[in-house]
């Protein structure tokens, strides 16, 4: 795990072994009659990825040199993987006759401190910060569509299994390659066998 991309271990592989340590009390929690949510922070930027295997510890690291922003590359390819994962569990809780909600949500565009990070690899960083500053939103906003997700009352249009919400606060589709299924169990059986090899 120490090789593994930074981006890649906080976006994906940190908030899987969160939901996998909790979801035991989430469904216990569930079964009483609690409303009961997963929310999951994707990205609109998941249809741009083009690099799209997810099935060894090589492909979690790819570099994506070729790319004009590579950190931003990194940043789509672990959002598709969290795509892949949200779309993975709410499938599988739904064979299970689970009565806890998957739902996966789009922040917007957010001029956020990882925005700055990637804005500053690049030549000339202050103007491509202020450029971006004209045209995103603050960080405070990258919030909403997730409190939305998680307190929406479940009548709500909007609000259904597995539903992909982007502001302002609607119920979106996602672009086929984070609903592959073949993709899907390619990620999940390589991070559970990444997992047991880290004894997690």
């Amino acid at each position: 795990m120490a090789h593994t991309l930074a981006v890649f271990r906080f976006s994906y592989l940190g908030p899987y072994v969160f939901t996998k340590t909790l979801l035991p009390l989430l469904e216990s929690t569930a079964e009483t009659g609690e409303d009961v949510r997963i929310v999951n922070v994707g990205s609109f930027s998941h249809k741009d990825v083009t690099y799209l295997d997810y099935g060894s510890k090589e492909a979690w690291n790819h570099k994506f040199r070729f790319s004009l922003v590579p950190t931003i590359s990194r940043y789509a390819y672990s959002k598709l993987a969290c795509h892949l994962w949200a779309n993975n569990l709410a499938k599988r809780l739904t064979a299970e006759n689970s009565k806890v909600m998957v739902l996966l949500t789009h922040p917007g565009g957010i001029l956020s401190d990882g925005s700055v990070r990637s804005l500053s690899t690049l030549p000339f960083p202050k103007f491509w910060i202020w450029v971006a500053g004209t045209m995103l939103h603050p960080q405070e906003q990258g919030a909403f569509t997730s409190v939305f997700a998680a307190c929406a009352p479940r009548d709500n249009e909007e609000i259904s299994h597995g539903a992909y919400i982007c502001p302002p606060n609607v119920a979106s589709s996602q672009d086929p390659k984070a609903m592959n299924e073949g993709r899907q169990k390619q990620l999940y059986e390589f991070t559970e066998a990444l997992l047991r090899q880290l004894e997690v």
